[in-house]
């Protein structure tokens, strides 16, 4: 079978080292559906994708889907669609986030922040990177944090105090892959030992970085 060649990037990220970490990606929607990729794009090989949710018609725009994926576990989907893409084979995982293991990278790529809260104070022992993203229609965060995140617990509230928007502005296709770009490179510099950016939010429309 032919293999992916990474010559053009072998000089830039330490694909060796990437192949062998351990990644456990929580939610194969729209953040976790394109990182999953990004990811076995850029090297790594051991990528575990948790998540209890069909492809829908309304997911589509916004996820990496095909037409023929409606009604399939989004898991098994995106199993298929990796291996297509790139030769690795995600450990695809139906079943729901919470009381997910952590491995030495977790990304935390769901919707709710009950949820993230829930993720966060159930993963024994601290993940040495845990990635936490945050997606609105045009705005996104990214939380990059280490095995001592004190800091992060402040950014964890309720879901009955997040912002609630109308069920037609809540994603978009650029958004969602941008945010996914963020994490593979933060994922990368990690792998690298080159130093990750703890805060990241994004204004798509308005193309402003903070």
């Amino acid at each position: 079978m032919t293999r992916m060649d990474f010559r053009r990037q072998l000089d830039v990220l330490d694909v060796s080292r990437l192949s062998q970490i351990p990644i456990t990606v929580i939610g194969a929607g729209a953040v976790g559906s394109f990182t999953t990729l990004a990811l076995a794009k850029s090297g790594a090989e051991r990528v575990c994708v948790f998540d209890d949710d069909v492809v829908e018609a309304h997911n589509l725009p916004n996820q990496w889907y095909r037409l023929a994926d409606v009604g399939r576990k989004k898991v098994e989907a995106l199993r298929e669609l990796v291996f297509d893409m790139t030769g690795v084979t995600i450990d695809a995982q139906p079943d729901r986030s919470t009381g997910t293991p952590a491995t030495e990278v977790t990304l935390c790529c769901v919707d709710s922040m009950d949820v993230r809260k829930r993720i966060w104070q159930g993963l024994t022992p601290r993940p040495s990177l845990y990635v936490d993203a945050r997606m609105g229609a045009e705005v996104g965060q990214v939380f990059c944090v280490g095995q001592f995140g004190a800091w992060y617990e402040d950014t964890l509230y309720p879901s009955s105090e997040a912002y609630r928007a109308p069920c037609t502005a809540k994603a978009t296709m650029y958004c969602a892959s941008g945010l996914a770009a963020f994490i593979a490179s933060q994922v990368a510099n990690y792998a690298s030992d080159r130093p990750t950016k703890p805060e990241l939010t994004v204004d798509f429309r308005n193309a402003l970085m903070l």
